[in-house]
């Protein structure tokens, strides 16, 4: 903008611009009379982008006195949405993230489906290369981002529109808080799901500039889950993750059968596979799979159940569930590794969760250096199917 433009009181409205494209224009008339084609002269920061209406530059279109003028900001379509290739630099405050998290911000209403599809036919691509969706992105990562149409699909919430959500907050500081999850809610929005945990806390803490799972649970588990609040915390939390030295992961659920063996821990190696009977994703016992480790250790016996505290020694997907399932112990409620026909006789009874709940984790904390442990108390339905069962005698 010109420097004597600005400096005169002439009750400028505002301007938007862009350093590559122009966003907005100032509109000048030099007299009440606005409706007045010809006494309009246009102004910004550069004298040769080409603006809008027909206009060569964005230089004065007449010799209008400066003094008493009156401006008007208009806007001009952008260039940098979805219908261009855009590329994008990783700042600071995004170093750490995965890639197909920090996309879901970039690409707000586009399903995560999608973005799936896009990464893996390498449209999304990292400093020219492919990359998987679990990349994590380093600060100056030029990520190129393909045009991509966004739908507004009915009904979709806003920050506006969205309920406020009832969360139920174990531990906050200025690093990370500790949710403590309810049974039934995504933890990321996915195929089928417009808005998981982390959506819907996005959305309830607008200002907040950086929240981010550090782990997850599955849908019908409830318990501890732990936000990061900062790229640096949740490279650290998630460093603690891979070792697991300092992470403790306490569960406690209840399973089918009287477990009569004592403590155990089930070293049994699991992959994941997509059944063709129901498309759906399973852990299974596979000696070529990835590690996993679960220490299991009765506490109390009912007539046909056992309630066990359970403490990870890895995290894989479905884990607790696979191997409970594996050793003839299924995990009471569980639809896809459980007992049905045991569970259809608890459903009759009015208990329609699984058992399952994630009752404590410990980490280091990442700002203060000493041991973090936060406990999720068991909720009330799980207790209440425990109070009808009959105690083994």
């Amino acid at each position: 903008m010109c420097p004597s433009l600005c400096d005169a009181d002439l009750g400028v409205v505002g301007i938007a611009c862009s350093v590559q494209r122009p966003k907005a224009v100032l509109l000048a008339s030099a007299g009440p009379d606005t409706r007045s084609t010809n006494r309009w002269i246009t102004t910004a920061l550069s004298g040769t982008i080409p603006a809008h209406g027909g206009l060569e530059s964005l230089t004065p279109y007449n010799n209008l006195p400066e003094v008493g003028a009156i401006f008007h900001l208009v806007m001009i379509p952008s260039h940098t949405n979805s219908a261009k290739v855009r590329h994008l630099l990783v700042e600071t405050h995004s170093e750490g993230q995965r890639l197909d998290n920090w996309l879901v911000k970039q690409l707000k209403r586009v399903p995560r489906s999608h973005l799936y599809k896009i990464i893996r036919d390498g449209q999304v691509r990292v400093n020219g290369g492919r990359v998987r969706p679990t990349y994590r992105l380093e600060e100056g990562d030029r990520v190129r981002i393909p045009p991509v149409r966004i739908d507004t699909p009915q009904g979709m919430p806003d920050a506006m529109t969205l309920p406020a959500l009832d969360l139920d907050i174990l531990y906050e500081d200025s690093a990370l808080l500790v949710l403590n999850k309810i049974a039934g809610m995504s933890v990321h929005g996915g195929t089928g799901i417009r808005l998981g945990l982390i959506e819907s806390l996005r959305l309830d803490r607008p200002k907040s500039p950086f929240l981010e799972l550090v782990h997850r649970i599955d849908r019908p588990t409830s318990g501890c889950l732990i936000v990061a609040k900062s790229s640096t915390i949740l490279r650290h939390l998630h460093a603690q993750f891979r070792s697991g030295v300092s992470v403790k992961k306490n569960y406690q659920a209840l399973v089918h059968g009287e477990w009569n063996s004592g403590p155990r821990t089930i070293d049994l190696k699991l992959s994941t596979r997509t059944l063709t009977v129901d498309r759906v994703r399973r852990s299974v016992p596979d000696p070529t799979g990835q590690s996993a480790i679960s220490h299991f250790r009765p506490v109390q016996w009912f007539s046909s159940y056992t309630l066990v505290d359970i403490t990870l020694g890895t995290g894989r997907m479905h884990q607790i569930r696979a191997h409970a399932a594996a050793v003839g112990h299924p995990v009471v409620g569980d639809h896809y590794y459980g007992d049905k026909t045991a569970d259809k006789i608890l459903r009759q009874k009015g208990f329609r969760r699984m058992w399952l709940h994630s009752q404590s984790i410990g980490v280091i904390h990442p700002d203060t250096g000493a041991p973090l442990l936060v406990n999720a108390p068991v909720p009330e339905e799980l207790m209440g199917l425990l109070d009808g069962l009959d105690l083994r005698q």
